[in-house]
């Protein structure tokens, strides 16, 4: 009996397999197959699923839009099986997602057989419909501005729906011109958003419009923003630092960099010197160069700055030491020789051998300059003539001196000498002898005129005396070398009857010279005795003079032996005619 109830058990468990094996199709029927719904809102729909294959079956039941289609159930049947023929209803809503698009779409409900796997499917349709809308344009999605500039975004907010709508609207950057909408059903209002910043900032930011009656109803769009450095820029110097002498010229070559973004006119200034350009235009992110010439008039280190002004300022600033460039060369040319009491007139010359153009100031330690400040460009040279009167100087050697100065700082301070030379040029030693002589009556002496130059030059040398007109010199004219010595003599033949003392004074004048000697005459003696001797021979101071004279004659040169030939021949003459009388 046990094992009948067994058989009967398996059998039957084996018929049930065996009927859940077998595949049995499904036929699907979705009512009403179309349907409309708001976006806020829903439909439903009903399915009906027949078993229309030869054996029970259970089916699941899926949409391919989960996430707005609800099934209730989801298994046909909710318990058991679906036999043959037999029909089950299921219901089906759709919630349009907040997102979905409207208009017309389409979904699928689909039943899969548990034995099989097979799917059996039917189509339905929905009209999503949008009673509030909004859309947002803008002509420029993208918009640039400088640094503290407002770029502006104008927003076309327009209500598509066919309601009355208020909308709320938002930016994630920026300020907007409203925040609040009402509008009318295709009523477009402008909003506009403004952005700014103070640094260099890209910023990609949305603004959003929601309405405020239907939570589905909103619409975005996506701006970008960037703020850049349109004006700025940059100012060096080249050399940064340099050494140049003062009044001197001193470069810099002047580079302006426009590193904004926008082209930029730039105004140049400098707190020194010159600027070759003085306005520069320059596009964005380009350069421009000039040059700054400066020419420092005091010594010393000074900061030399060019400041270019536009819509910023910027300033370049280098270094510039100016040292004394000035020198100067003051020399004479040969040592002047000159004469005692004669005028003389010197060179001197002055030479700038500095950097720059130069006004000298000149002195003297004696005499008088022809010129006492003399301006001169480099490596220029100028001759000033030094006049000196040696009326008060002695002969001998003098220094002169002449300093030059640099005026401008007072230095450098160069002095020139040379020696001058003052020569006894003029000069005269002259003696007679004997000092005194004695002749008698009808009885003449010689005197001796004794003449040497000691001066430095030739000169000639005239001989007079104040004496009267029986006295005589020869020769009265004595050309002499420096050094050179000579002798004229003088005559003095005493008349008859003539006694007493007579000084004779004779004087030689040369040029610049002039020279007297007196001696003096003795006429006291008869003549006889003048001319006789005890033993029948001329004697007496006549005798003496005559041998005197000899000697002088033999020294003589021709001329001098001349005029004493004739003056003896004279003598002898007067003496033998006084005899014979």
């Amino acid at each position: 009996m046990k094992n009948y109830e067994k058989f009967l058990t398996t059998t039957a468990l084996i018929i049930a397999f065996i009927g859940l094996a077998s595949a049995s199709a499904a036929e699907l029927t979705i009512f009403p197959e179309e349907s409309s719904t708001r976006i806020d809102s829903f439909t439903s729909y009903q399915v009906e699923i027949e078993n229309v294959g030869p054996v029970e079956d259970v089916y699941t039941l899926k949409s391919n839009r989960p996430a707005e289609i609800t099934i209730a159930p989801t298994r046909v049947p909710k318990e058991g099986n679906l036999a043959p023929g037999e029909t089950k209803t299921v219901n089906v809503w759709y919630n349009p997602r907040e997102d979905a698009s409207e208009g017309r779409h389409s979904f699928d409900i689909t039943a899969t057989s548990r034995a099989s796997g097979e799917r059996y499917s039917t189509t339905g349709y929905v009209n999503v419909i949008k009673d509030h809308k909004v859309d947002l344009q803008t002509a420029e999605t993208s918009r640039t501005a400088c640094l503290g500039d407002e770029a502006q975004y104008d927003i076309e907010v327009t209500n598509t729906g066919i309601q009355k709508d208020e909308y709320q609207l938002r930016t994630d950057f920026g300020e907007l011109s409203t925040q609040d909408l009402e509008l009318e059903p295709d009523e477009t209002r402008t909003v506009t958003v403004t952005a700014s910043s103070d640094e260099e900032v890209t910023e990609n930011f949305n603004v959003r419009a929601s309405s405020k009656l239907a939570s589905y109803a909103s619409d975005s769009i996506s701006l970008e923003f960037e703020a850049e450095t349109c004006w700025d820029s940059e100012v060096s110097l080249s050399p940064e630092s340099q050494d140049v002498a003062a009044f001197t010229e001193a470069e810099y070559d002047v580079t302006v960099s426009n590193t904004g973004t926008r082209l930029d006119s730039f105004d140049l200034s400098s707190n020194m010197g010159e600027i070759e350009e003085t306005t520069l235009e320059i596009p964005g992110g380009e350069t421009s160069e000039t040059t700054l010439t400066v020419v420092p008039e005091e010594l010393g280190t000074e900061e030399v700055e060019v400041t270019a002004d536009s819509t910023v300022t910027s300033t370049g600033t280098a270094q510039l030491e100016a040292y004394n460039g000035m020198d100067l060369d003051v020399r004479f040319g040969d040592s002047p020789v000159v004469c005692e009491r004669e005028d003389v007139e010197t060179t001197v010359t002055v030479e700038n051998t500095g950097e720059a153009t130069e006004t000298y100031e000149l002195e003297e330690n004696r005499g008088d300059l022809e010129e006492t400040e003399v301006t001169l460009e480099p490596g220029e040279e100028q001759q000033v003539n030094l006049d000196v009167n040696t009326e008060d100087l002695e002969v001998g050697t003098h220094e002169l001196e002449v300093t030059g100065t640099s005026t401008t700082f007072g230095e450098p301070v160069e002095t020139a000498t040379t020696d001058l030379e003052i020569e006894n040029c003029w000069d005269l030693e002259m003696d007679a002898v004997p000092e005194v002589a004695s002749a008698g009556e009808n009885r003449s002496t010689v005197y001796e005129i004794r003449l040497e130059n000691t001066g430095t030059r030739t000169n000639t040398y005239e001989l007079t005396h104040d004496g009267p007109e029986w006295i005589s010199i020869a020769p009265t004219t004595q050309e002499l070398e420096p050094g050179e010595k000579e002798t004229s003599y003088m005559y003095a033949g005493v008349p008859f009857e003539k006694k007493g003392e007579l000084k004779i004074t004779v004087t030689g004048t040369g040029n610049e010279v002039e020279r007297s000697k007196t001696v003096e005459l003795l006429m006291d003696k008869d003549i006889e005795e003048a001319i006789e001797s005890e033993r029948g021979r001329i004697t007496g101071a006549f005798t003496e003079r005559a041998g005197q004279m000899v000697q002088r004659v033999t020294g003589a040169d021709n001329l001098s032996r001349v005029a004493i030939a004739v003056l003896v021949g004279l003598t002898i003459t007067a003496v033998i005619l006084y005899r014979e009388w």
